[in-house]
């Protein structure tokens, strides 16, 4: 099949795309480690280090460097701070030290994404189904488990993804947040 049928409801496009960032650039926190100083999150020197220089870059690298990938695609991609629960208790605290994103898959009206398909020199490679938005958790920056598949935000049933099982969980009331946990 063609890739403007592959890529025809943006899900498989993500899954790729976010499969491919985790397998070509690592998790590493060596200049956190080594307090090597200031880690520039700008997207120029996010380029330089990860995709130019080869490295690897922790979470906020990591996923900032796929937000702006994503959003230069048609997707909407909105970095959030996260808990990471791995293991952790739901009643012990833990700080917003994480970044994910979300992300919701790109939209076309139907004549402009039968346009796009039509020429394989376009951008046809990203139409999806018109009026059809669905949402994700994203992160290609988590140490140990690099995701390598996006996490339906509007589900709380556990999913099976290529890496393990994953859930999202509303936090306790009164704390305004949500946490992912599996």
């Amino acid at each position: 099949p063609s890739q403007e049928r592959i890529y025809q409801d943006g899900h498989r496009l993500l899954c790729d795309i976010t499969a491919a960032h985790s397998r070509a650039i690592p998790f590493e926190n060596l200049d956190i480690v080594l307090r090597r100083g200031f880690i520039s999150l700008e997207c120029e020197d996010l380029e330089r280090k990860l995709v130019a220089g080869g490295r690897g870059g922790y979470c906020f690298e990591n996923n900032l460097l796929l937000c702006l990938a994503l959003r230069s695609l048609g997707f909407g991609a909105t970095p959030m701070l996260a808990r990471v629960r791995w293991n952790t208790p739901p009643d012990e605290p833990q700080p917003f030290g994480h970044l994910v994103l979300v992300v919701s898959l790109p939209r076309m009206p139907t004549a402009a994404a039968a346009t796009l398909a039509a020429d394989p020199s376009s951008a046809g490679w990203l139409t999806m189904q018109a009026g059809r938005c669905d949402t994700f958790l994203v992160d290609v920056g988590f140490a140990g488990t690099n995701s390598i598949a996006p996490v339906a935000a509007a589900s709380a049933e556990v999913q099976r993804l290529p890496e393990g099982n994953f859930r999202l969980l509303p936090e306790p009331a009164g704390t305004g947040s949500a946490d992912s946990g599996a």
